[in-house]
Order: C-alpha cells, then sequence, then structure tokens
C-alpha cells in the first residue's frame, strides 16, 4: 500500500494522494484483517481497494482507472502480481466496506502532534519535529492504530522524538493530564518495530508465510532474472531448431527436384 501510494505522483512531483489518505487506507487494512483472515482475502488485493475507499472518505476521490494505471506501473518495476482489474477493484471495495460494517470515520492524530509539538516548546528544534513526524507515520505500520486512540499515539511519538534527540520533556509532562501508560506502550511498540525491521525477512522465511497462508509466490528479483534467461535460451533454441528444420526442407526439396529432372540428352555421332 505504502509503495503504491508512493508512486502515485502527478507531473513535478506532486502526490496524487494526501498523507491522510494514506493514513485512513491504513487504518482500513488494519480493520479488515481483524475481522478477516489472510488466507481469506489476498492482502495485495485489499490495499488498492482500502486506498480506493480513503479516497473517496476523505473526500478527495482517485478515478478507479487512475489508480489502476499506477498499480499496472509499481507490477512492472516490481515484477510483483498483475493489479486488480476494475471489477475486482470494486469487488473487493465492497467487500473491505462489508467487513467495516460501514464505521469509515478514521480520526487522525497528526492535530494532536501539531499542538503538542507547539505546547512543549519542541516546535522549535527542527531535529526533534522531524523525528517526530517520522514515528508517527511509521506508526501506520503497526497496529497501534487500532489500539489506542490518536492524542495517545501522537504522544508516544512525541516522548519517543525526544528521546532520540535527547531534549527533556519532563517539566512539560508534569503539567499534562494524560494517560502516560499507553504513551509509554505506543513508544514502546515503535522500538519494537524498528528493532523488526533493522534487517530485512529472509526469502526462505517470506517463502514459509506465503505457503503457510496460501498465497501465490512472487518471483525475486534473482529469479525473475533466472527465469527470463531460461526463457531466452528456449527461444534462441527453439529458433535454432527451425532454422535448421526449414534448411533441411530445403535440401529435401533441392534433392526432389533433381531426381525429377530429366536426364541431359546425349549428344548424337
Amino acid at each position: 500500500m505504502q509503495a503504491l501510494a508512493r508512486s502515485m505522483v502527478v507531473e513535478g512531483g506532486e502526490p496524487l494522494l494526501r498523507q491522510q489518505v494514506v493514513a485512513t487506507a491504513a487504518v482500513y487494512w488494519r480493520k479488515f484483517y481483524l475481522r478477516r483472515n489472510f488466507a481469506a482475502a489476498d492482502p495485495r488485493l485489499i490495499a488498492p481497494a482500502c486506498l480506493f475507499l480513503a479516497a473517496k472518505t476523505e473526500e478527495t476521490p482517485v478515478h478507479s482507472k487512475l489508480l489502476l494505471h499506477y498499480a499496472r506501473r509499481l507490477c512492472v518495476k516490481t515484477g510483483t502480481l498483475p493489479p486488480p482489474d476494475l471489477q475486482q477493484l470494486v469487488t473487493t471495495e465492497a467487500l473491505v466496506l462489508e467487513a467495516l460494517d460501514g464505521d469509515l470515520l478514521v480520526f487522525s492524530p497528526y492535530p494532536s502532534l501539531s499542538k503538542f509539538l507547539r505546547d512543549s516548546g519542541l516546535v522549535a528544534h527542527t531535529k526533534a519535529c522531524e523525528a517526530a513526524w517520522s514515528v508517527l507515520s511509521d506508526s501506520y505500520r503497526t497496529p497501534l492504530h487500532v489500539m489506542h486512540p490518536p492524542h495517545v499515539i501522537a504522544l508516544g511519538a512525541l516522548c519517543l522524538a525526544a528521546t532520540i534527540t535527547q531534549l527533556d520533556l519532563r517539566s512539560w509532562l508534569n503539567g499534562l493530564d494524560a494517560d502516560f501508560a499507553a504513551a509509554h506502550e505506543v513508544a514502546a511498540e515503535m522500538l519494537s518495530f524498528y528493532e523488526r525491521h533493522a534487517t530485512p525477512i529472509p526469502v526462505a522465511e517470506a517463502q514459509r508465510l506465503l505457503d503457510l497462508l496460501g498465497l501465490p509466490q512472487l518471483p525475486y528479483p534473482q529469479q525473475q532474472q533466472q527465469q527470463q534467461q531460461q526463457q531466452q535460451q528456449q527461444q534462441q533454441q527453439a529458433q535454432q531448431k527451425e532454422r535448421e528444420q526449414q534448411k533441411e526442407q530445403r535440401r529435401e526439396q533441392q534433392r526432389k527436384e533433381q531426381q525429377q529432372r530429366p536426364p541431359p540428352a546425349q549428344p548424337r555421332r
């Protein structure tokens, strides 16, 4: 989902989807799989449907053909499975709506983080602000947004950013009426998330998970290259065999013509 959203840019590098649309779609995706399992619905089909639905909810709708156009471009670039067609997109969107039971309202933590940055004085610290916004954006890659209210997630992101940049917020936090235990859980979950994603998942483990979920395996770049080389070799061999057959046919035709040709007349003595 994140890769598809990042790829959707217009001329000049302007994003086609606002960050809020992507955030809402991520929450839809999480809520959907709270009620459905991965084996019953391919997440690679659910993700574009969530983006399609979230764009409507946030009143910035994107045309279905445009979404599918960028999805196809991403598939060509990454070598993943083909994107859903128009009928699949509409059907999957209805499936998401049914799973969410029409509950499409999603509250954003971004306004709360903006307020916390101003009130705490961190708005003057560029690195702290950047770290806080990054942590909050990364939080959508975790289940935090179906576990805690938005302002708690924003506070946890702020506290983690202050810790990363070595800024002391204790005086400001002492005057704040908030659920600090929940904010600590948010910060701890984000730290755990960064630790888990410090190293990429091994290919063998990814294939094991795909087998476990019953999802089709996608060819990895090396496998794709090998498959392309094998296909090229097979095509070359087939072409070479066809050329040899054509040569043999021409030689056979020439032999037949020579046999059918009358013998040359004998000169008279």
